[in-house]
């Protein structure tokens, strides 16, 4: 009986998971639909006029490329905005407002830079020019949505019966157990 309960609960939750992924992405897509840049800076979702102040080389052969405002005068400061690290981020030609010209996530923000990761694979070559304007939209997530996600899956295909309380269950949320059939217990215990 507690193995059908933890079965409808997961899958409850993968439901509203889903969901929960779906409207997020389609807010981003109507963000994008529906609203000026202009006001999408203001919402912190966008970065305009940003020009290439450094690319290098980062671990795994990723293209780190950091982004300052244009200069007219004086070290400008990024207008305020909700980027933190880690958030995946679009790139997109300030000249043309047509397609992305890749995705990236964002590893380090200052009040006068940001810094984003490019996945530089076989066949993309992302060549920035130092004196182009670019934008950044902050995209939805998915980083979250796939660390919920897998301990749930496995969860759900977890052979035989599965007490309540179990131990595993809290193993599985904390990322303590790497597969399913290894190295876990069937000790009831306090999650907490």
């Amino acid at each position: 009986m507690a193995s059908a309960a933890v079965e409808s609960f997961v899958t409850k939750q993968l439901d509203l998971l889903e969901l929960e992924r779906d409207a997020e992405v389609e807010e981003r897509r109507s963000w994008q639909e529906n609203i000026s840049l202009k006001e999408l800076q203001s919402r912190g979702v966008c970065l305009l006029k940003l020009q290439v102040s450094s690319q290098r080389t980062g671990l795994y052969g990723r293209l780190l490329v950091t982004f300052e405002p244009r200069r007219y005068g004086s070290a400008a400061a990024l207008p305020s905005n909700s980027f933190t690290s880690g958030d995946i981020v679009g790139l997109y030609d300030a000249a043309n407002e047509g397609s992305q010209l890749a995705t990236g996530i964002l590893t380090r923000v200052t009040q006068k830079s940001v810094t984003v990761a490019f996945d530089e694979s076989h066949d993309f070559q992302l060549s920035l020019d130092r004196e182009n304007s670019y934008r950044l939209l902050k995209l939805a997530n998915d980083v979250t949505y796939r660390r919920l996600k897998k301990p749930a899956d496995i969860l759900q295909h977890l052979p035989g019966h599965l007490p309540e309380r179990s131990g595993f269950i809290c193993a599985v949320s904390e990322r303590t157990c790497h597969h399913p059939w290894t190295s876990w217990h069937w000790e009831n215990h306090d999650c907490g």
